[in-house]
């Protein structure tokens, strides 16, 4: 949801209800096509310009600046880059510090105040932390490592020296400095009854995504063209979802709406078609194949991907290099009592979790950790099995395979293969697949030896502090109906957690839920896989790997 100052949301509704569009009752079909946007001119305003800041020691200011540019201009530098324009400021007082820290030692000239890009808003409620800009893994790490510590800390008392802010910049505002959500504020009617302004996507390498309602469809075009103009640098492609995700591959249908691969003349004889039942330029095999083939950089890997025919969610980098960092710091704890740790990704897509786990590039390569990888889609497989190859995974320490996903629990436990983890992120339906661990054969008498299972799954958003201990409960309920264990989280002896992932609705959150996996499930009659009528040519595959995977056990 995006977030305003006072100053722009009252401009915003001034601007907003004496929208520049013609009346929609005037189109002759509700939608309005790509020459319908303002031009430059219109948007000329003298206000104030709200951007997001990381407040830093002074000393530091270079190394930062360096840090948060990187190497590659066009997707790595996220430090405010407006010609003429400062990016470091003095910190200030009553946003960033009070009167009252002052006078207990603290010195606001050792503190800088560094301007970012706007990358887009995101929905965490805080208002200093809004932006999409706070969800780049650098950030998160510069904040994250820095400790309240009241001898050597640049900060007033009780805050960390490297925080969020944000920034009201003075500025006569043209097009080209005005971010995504306020150009639509000045663009869209208020009156239309569109709650919340749709500034906010997601981005995988030149692709642009969003998730427009039903109510800002008839702007799909604009919304569209406000994003690649604000973004012209690294996003090519916008699209639009246009259905639920109708298939066991977690994909579903989607529109262009702004890309130079848009036929803006084909689009604005559909929009003045009278009576067209649909205004829709497909996004469809094998038109589009090239175009939607992107790459993305995730803590140091490097993904290809299909973005039409995958899985990918780009807002889910933190939850990837959390969980990855957890499973390296727990193999690296656990070196003196075993050799290795071994890995088991039920649903790996194009390896977000499995790749860096095994990557020759990073800096826990030293550490021995054996990932089985194993995704449906067989698309993504194949895409697996390139990130492989481009990030260096040594064979010996990745293995891949393209199964279901309960015939793939299935198999590592047939074949002794005595996992550590299990990851299992399919947030839709994952906890029921928990069944696939009833009669589930152990391999150690020790309980402490029992595999932790990470499971991803959606939940309901607390709206009372009450409401946050129903709700973990009933997500492990869900999970205990699946193994066939009712009350086992209860013992206390599962090691249970459950963690938000993020924000994905106005009722919704993504949830992990951690356990190890009950001794109970052992004594649950094992599930009886489905025959299907087709193998995929899996036998072959299966005795390809046969010798590989024989290593991989212990």
């Amino acid at each position: 949801m995006s977030t305003t100052t006072n100053n722009d949301t009252k401009e915003g509704e001034q601007q907003g209800s004496s929208s520049p569009l013609p009346p929609i009752s005037s189109l002759s079909n509700s939608i309005y096509p790509p020459s319908t946007y303002p031009p430059p001119s219109y948007f000329s305003s003298s206000t104030t310009l709200k951007q997001p800041a990381l407040i830093i020691p002074a000393k530091r200011t270079g190394e930062i600046i360096k840090l948060l540019s990187g190497t590659d201009e066009d997707s790595n530098n996220i430090v405010y880059s407006e010609k003429k324009c400062k990016r470091v400021y003095g910190v200030e007082v009553g946003t960033d510090y009070d009167e009252s820290d002052v006078e207990v030692g603290y010195n606001p000239k050792n503190e800088r105040k560094l301007v970012l890009k706007s990358l887009g808003a995101v929905t965490l409620g805080d208002t200093q932390q809004d932006d999409f800009v706070y969800n780049d893994y650098r950030i998160i790490k510069l904040c994250s490592e820095d400790t309240i510590d009241s001898t050597s800390s640049t900060a007033p008392p009780g805050r960390i020296s490297i925080r969020p802010s944000y920034i009201n910049l003075p500025s006569n505002l043209s097009y080209n400095v005005l971010t995504v959500d306020q150009v639509l504020t000045r663009i869209l009617p208020t009156n239309q009854n569109i709650n919340e302004i749709p500034s906010s996507f997601e981005i995988a390498g030149h692709i642009a995504h969003v998730n427009l309602r039903s109510e800002t469809l008839p702007y799909k075009y604009l919304i569209g063209k406000a994003i690649l103009d604000k973004n012209s640098k690294t996003i090519k492609l916008v699209v639009n979802k246009i259905g639920n995700i109708e298939n066991e591959y977690r994909t579903f249908p989607m529109e262009i709406i702004a890309g130079d691969c848009l036929d803006v003349d084909v689009v604005e004889t559909l929009c003045n078609t009278p009576n067209k039942n649909e205004v829709q330029i497909k996004v469809e095999s094998p038109k589009h194949d090239k175009l939607m083939i992107v790459q993305v950089k995730e803590h140091g890997c490097k993904f290809t991907l299909d973005f039409l025919n995958v899985y990918f969610n780009s807002r889910l980098q933190s939850e990837h290099n959390r969980l990855v960092q957890y499973i390296v710091n727990d193999a690296s704890k656990s070196k003196k009592k075993k050799e290795r740790t071994i890995v088991a990704d039920a649903m790996a897509g194009v390896g977000p979790f499995a790749i860096p786990l095994t990557s020759s590039n990073t800096q826990h390569s030293n550490t021995n950790i054996i990932c089985h990888a194993n995704d449906l889609n067989p698309i993504s497989y194949k895409y697996l099995l390139q990130n492989g190859q481009t990030n260096k995974c040594q064979k010996d320490r990745l293995y891949t395979y393209n199964l279901d996903g309960r015939e793939f629990i299935h198999k590592m436990n047939v074949e002794g293969i005595q996992v550590d983890h299990y990851i299992m992120n399919l947030p839709q339906m994952a906890p029921e697949f928990l069944n696939a661990f009833r009669g589930y054969k152990f391999h150690s008498d020790n309980e402490d030896n029992r595999p932790m299972v990470h499971v991803h799954c959606f939940g309901e958003k607390p709206r009372v502090p009450q409401d946050v201990s129903r709700i973990e409960r009933s997500v492990q309920e869900r999970c205990e109906s699946a193994l066939g264990c009712p009350n086992c989280f209860l013992n206390g002896k599962n090691d249970v957690n459950i963690r938000i992932v993020r924000d994905v609705g106005p009722r919704k959150n993504m949830l992990c839920v951690s356990f190890r996996l009950p001794v109970e499930v052992g004594n649950v009659d094992k599930i009886v896989l489905a025959e299907s009528g087709e193998k995929r040519q899996r036998a072959d595959k299966d005795d390809e790997t046969k010798e590989d995977t024989k290593r991989s056990k212990k």
